[in-house]
């Protein structure tokens, strides 16, 4: 009779164990897909930013090959007023030319960040995933224990549980933080 009654308290250990093992595979696995939410948005932002960065890339060429026209069209002018227009026109695409470059540099810092940021969310979402996959491990050995009453099985699996537990915690408070 004592016997049965330390089985079914230790039973009892093994469910509640168990059960807060699920809850927090539920937890690392939503975390991991919210990670792998943030990753394609970002690798969308990311995929943008650089297109845009090749636009102006584009727009900055077309200026210069203008540019390069005036003053070739300078040389040949012929009076003075051709002369004025001449150099207003070159003073106007080397402003489109300034422009073009500072704002190519201002979207390439901005796709850089978006990609620095993307591989953080990343290593994030790699620690939810490891922490599933322990926690889907001690509560596979908690249940066989509980199955072929075999206390060290469940000790092992608290073990993997631990392992799931620190993963999930680093993954939590692993910057960037993701609310």
């Amino acid at each position: 009779m004592a016997e049965t009654s330390t089985l079914e308290s230790w039973i009892k250990g093994v469910v509640v164990t168990t059960t807060c093992l699920a809850v927090m595979t539920a937890i690392a696995a939503a975390r991991g897909g919210a990670c792998a939410t943030k990753t394609q948005i970002l690798t969308a932002s990311e995929s943008s930013k650089w297109a845009y960065y090749q636009a102006k890339s584009i727009k900055q060429n077309l200026a210069e090959s203008q540019k390069n026209a005036f003053e070739v069209e300078a040389l040949g002018a012929v009076n003075a007023d051709q002369k004025a227009l001449y150099d207003s026109k070159l003073k106007t695409a080397t402003g489109e030319i300034s422009r073009y470059d500072s704002e190519k540099n201002q979207i390439r810092k901005e796709a850089e960040d978006a990609a620095a940021l993307n591989k953080l969310v990343a290593i994030k979402g790699n620690f939810f995933s490891g922490a599933v996959v322990f926690f889907q491990i001690a509560i596979m050995l908690s249940s066989v224990s509980a199955l072929l009453k075999k206390k060290f099985m469940w000790v092992f699996g608290l073990f993997f549980g631990v392992i799931a537990t620190v993963l999930l915690g680093y993954g939590l408070f692993l910057q960037p933080l993701l609310f």
